[in-house]
Formats: C-alpha cells, sequence, structure tokens
C-alpha cells in the first residue's frame, strides 16, 4: 500500500528491551506541530532505540451524509493514511539526521477516535517506560506553564505509574513525572489495564447506545465473535504464566495473533480474521458493535514484535 518500506528496530528480547527502555515519541501528523518535541528528545535523552507514535483520527464518512460513492470515501481515508505515514517517514528523517541508526527507530501508527486513549492503551499493551510527548502547541508556551493539552492530562492522568513521562512545548521541558516500577515481571503492567484493550474509546464515533451493557439483552445473532469464542474455548491448565498477555490475542479467534492490524474501531486484531470478518458483510466492529468508519487496516508492529519476542522465550507454547 505504501511506496516505503517500514523499518522495525533490531530484534531484541522483552527482557532486553525491559533494561534497554526503548523510548517512545508521540508525534502529530503536521510535523512543524512535534518536531520541537522530537528534537528535545533526541538532544536530551540518552537516545538508543526510538519508536515514533502517531494515533490516526479515521474520518466517520458516509456515502448517504457526504454525497460521495465509497469509491471516493476510501480515495479520502487511504490519502489521509498515506499522509499519517509521510509524516513519521519525515520524524524517522530527523532522527537519521542527528546520526541516529536508522533500524533503531521504529514506527507505530495506531487508528482510534482518542489520541489520549489511544497512547494509554499503547502504554499498557507495551509496558511502555519512558514516553515523550507534547503538553501543548508550541505558539502557546509561556514561562512557568503547566500542560494545557486535553490530551496530554489524559495521558497525564491514566498512563500506569511505571511509565516516566516528559511533556514538552517549544522544546522546553514542561513537567516531568517519574515512573515506579516494583520488582516483578514486566508483564504485571497489564493487570492494571484490567480490560481497557477491550472497550470502545470515549471519543467521536461511538454512541451510548453502542456500549457493552447494551448488548447484554441480545443474544445469539448481536454475539460478538469473542463472546462466541469465549464460551466455546476449553480452559487452558497452562499456568498464567505460560500464558500470553491478553491483548496478543485475536478478539475473533481467541488464538495469539501473529500477524496484528488495527481497525478502524482502534482495536487490534490477526489481519486474517478481521478480513474475513469484513468480507463477510460485516460493516460493525466484532468488539463495540458500533459502524466502521472504513475498511482499511493499519499494521501493528510493535504488537507483532512483542508477541515474536514472547514466543522467543516461551518456545514450548502451543498455538
Amino acid at each position: 500500500m505504501h511506496n516505503r518500506n517500514i523499518k522495525k528496530a533490531k530484534y531484541v528480547s522483552m527482557g532486553e528491551t525491559l533494561h534497554n527502555d526503548v523510548i517512545y515519541v508521540a508525534v502529530n501528523q503536521d510535523v512543524r506541530e512535534s518536531k520541537s518535541t522530537l528534537l528535545w528528545t533526541l538532544k536530551t535523552l540518552p537516545v538508543k532505540k526510538l519508536c515514533l507514535v502517531h494515533v490516526h483520527i479515521p474520518f466517520s464518512l458516509n456515502s448517504s451524509s457526504c454525497g460521495l460513492d465509497e469509491s471516493e470515501i476510501n480515495a479520502i481515508q487511504e490519502s489521509e493514511l498515506k499522509s499519517s505515514y509521510d509524516s513519521l517517514h519525515k520524524y524517522r528523517d530527523l532522527c537519521t539526521n542527528k546520526e541516529v541508526d536508522e533500524e533503531d527507530v521504529d514506527i507505530s501508527l495506531i487508528s482510534g477516535y482518542g489520541v489520549g486513549e489511544g497512547i494509554v492503551e499503547l502504554i499498557y499493551q507495551n509496558n511502555i517506560k519512558k514516553l515523550v510527548m507534547g503538553a501543548a502547541a508550541d505558539p502557546h508556551y509561556s514561562r512557568g506553564m503547566s500542560i494545557t493539552s486535553r490530551k496530554a492530562e489524559y495521558v497525564s492522568q491514566h498512563a500506569p505509574h511505571c511509565c516516566k513521562m516528559w511533556f514538552i512545548c517549544k522544546g522546553k521541558l514542561i513537567q516531568k513525572k517519574e515512573g515506579s516500577f516494583g520488582i516483578g515481571n514486566p508483564s504485571d503492567s497489564f493487570s492494571g489495564f484490567d480490560g481497557f484493550a477491550q472497550k470502545p474509546s470515549r471519543g467521536r464515533g461511538i454512541d451510548s447506545d453502542d456500549q457493552p451493557n447494551s448488548r447484554k439483552e441480545d443474544s445469539g445473532r448481536n454475539q460478538t465473535p469473542k463472546e462466541v469464542r469465549k464460551e466455546d474455548k476449553p480452559k487452558s491448565n497452562d499456568s498464567e504464566t505460560d500464558s500470553p498477555p491478553e491483548n496478543f490475542i485475536c478478539p475473533i479467534s481467541m488464538e495469539i495473533m501473529r500477524d496484528p492490524h488495527v481497525a478502524a474501531d482502534g482495536f487490534t486484531y490477526e489481519e486474517k480474521e478481521i478480513r474475513t470478518w469484513l468480507n463477510g458483510g460485516n460493516d460493525k466492529s466484532p468488539i463495540t458493535g458500533a459502524r466502521l468508519a472504513h475498511r482499511h487496516l493499519t499494521p501493528n508492529y510493535t504488537l507483532r514484535s512483542l508477541i515474536k519476542d514472547w514466543l522467543h522465550l516461551h518456545p514450548n507454547y502451543k498455538h
């Protein structure tokens, strides 16, 4: 779909990643808006490995309301998605210009209906320990200011305590939150997520009627694939330590993912499973039941790397 190949960081185990502490930098689509934040990171922090993160908010268009046919809508959404990828590549070029090896710069594009919610979900999913993001738009900078961005404020309030965060404006440090991480299994932080990855974002495109409680009255036809498969799937005798984190599991097949992709609802699925779902005539989210804004899928490269690392550490896992 894209002419430029996306290169991932060198292969490292989850244990090595924990000690190396990959620095995640949240960036906007407009490079001018986040350039100073990225340059501050490269200048100030000891960068060994970097992951550039962008939350893509898909347009909610339908042919009846906008007067365009489906092919025209798809073309618009495809163009927006390509622009997001192009921006990530420009940010990566800034890193390489500052003598960071290209293979040490990963890029991650996720789709969702809220930037703050998407970043927090990613922190929990990927066990992120270091995050840098904008505290406000650069023109709003003033000496002694605090965080004014609602996205940054949301992340500051809802991110796990183990994540160390820096909030930047116009190349200046506005606020810093120290991370605290006790001794234990790195995947323990997933428990604090409490199933957030299976809840719809409270952003545009999600109506209150689409909340999980409203679906409890329905059965059979309105049951989501995840609910059906959970009932049919026998309980495993494996210990919890030998079981993959919940977010590694496809909500449709209930099997560990090999090629995770993010759909328009902001959730991640095995690519083959979600395409089968879409090609079967379904135009609603398997998780929320809300109508999908588009049918495009975005590869979740970071999650794919984590799954590969986990499988490498658990060679006896049956899948």
